[in-house]
């Protein structure tokens, strides 16, 4: 027994749709940063600026990703996929992660790689313009306040998020363990490892400033290029996780459970599996023993608890399937996850 989540009840309290501020926000400063960073890197020569550039473009393609992804999510489907394409953000931002990161971030390290070993072999190599390494320095500094400000605009995104599901304050690591989302989990990955490398670029130009030894500017943009691939790992591991379907977080589950084992006629909760969709979607399995073995009474109970769920979590959308059935020993295993 079930019910569409495409059906409208009483219960259902309907709130506006996220608009993906945060990657449209991050996408037209990233075309400016990366802009400007292209254009120091060829006038500079900078290997940390170069690396600086790939990582701009790579964020900039992200974006763009990370916008088909959740269009397409949206997408009316046919029989071949009966829940929908909501997955298509979680394997957008997959994508982003293994594809644009690493490859930007492989192609930025072999760049500085070559970079040291000509500085290395070359003696006469490694005196530095100390003129066009502060133009550099200079494109660092603005790139890093524009990209505090894409940063800012995520963590805003993230709190309102959180709170639209009642927590009201939340660190990045729990954020980040917790999230559905994956495009937001993206932008934020992705924001904080551009200050972090706008930090390794600028100290390695800066020392290369200060020391007059090119070496140091292409040590800057190894470190960025490393940086990446180190965030392409941990993107690809939370997008990975969500795209082969995460269930929902403990506090969500307890908050289920009440309302099922709450409902009138329900006798005890026998089994429960929920996994999310997408962020604002979840499929919800459970079965039950209900107070009488009768078909019209339990589909009155069914009614019920589909409601209680609605009406306990409205900021979300449920596709819920009751099953009545008879308690069995082996029901308490599979409640709680035991094997």
């Amino acid at each position: 027994m079930g019910e569409s989540a495409g059906e409208e009840t009483t219960a259902t309290v309907r709130e506006p749709e996220h608009k993906g501020a945060a990657v449209k926000a991050a996408l037209a400063a990233n075309i400016g940063v990366a802009v400007c960073k292209v254009a120091a890197a060829v006038f500079t020569g900078s290997s940390a600026m170069l690396s600086e550039s790939v990582h701009s473009a790579a964020d900039c393609s992200n974006e763009i990703v990370l916008i088909i992804g959740e269009k397409a999510s949206h997408h009316k489907t046919d029989g071949d996929h009966p829940f929908g394409l909501y997955r298509a953000k979680y394997l957008a931002s997959f994508v982003v992660a293994t594809l644009l990161f690493f490859v930007g971030g492989f192609y930025s390290t072999s760049e500085a790689v070559k970079k040291m070993q000509l500085v290395l072999s070359d003696p006469t190599a490694h005196t530095a313009n100390r003129f066009e390494l502060s133009v550099a320095l200079a494109v660092c500094v603005i790139s890093a306040c524009f990209e505090g400000m894409g940063l800012h605009k995520s963590i805003l995104e993230a709190r309102e998020r959180m709170q639209r599901v009642g927590v009201e304050r939340m660190g990045f690591l729990r954020f980040w363990r917790r999230t559905k989302s994956a495009e937001l989990a993206s932008v934020i990955m992705e924001d904080t490892l551009a200050l972090i490398g706008l930090a390794f670029a600028g100290i390695g130009i800066g020392v290369a400033i200060i020391t007059g030894d090119e070496l140091w500017d292409a040590v800057g943009g190894l470190m960025v290029g490393l940086l990446l691939m180190v965030g392409s790992v941990l993107l690809a591991t939370k997008s990975g996780s969500l795209l082969l379907g995460e269930t929902v977080d403990t506090e969500t589950r307890t908050k289920i459970v009440d309302a099922v084992t709450s409902t009138p006629g329900v006798e005890r909760l026998l089994n429960m599996q929920t996994i999310h969709m997408s962020e604002d979607d979840i499929l919800l399995c459970v079965k039950v023993q209900t107070s009488k073995l009768d078909r019209d009474y339990d589909v009155q109970t069914v009614d019920k608890i589909e409601n209680a769920v609605r009406t306990a979590l409205p900021w979300y959308r449920f596709e819920i399937y009751v099953e009545p059935d008879i308690y069995r020993r082996d029901h308490d295993k599979a409640l709680t996850g035991e094997h």
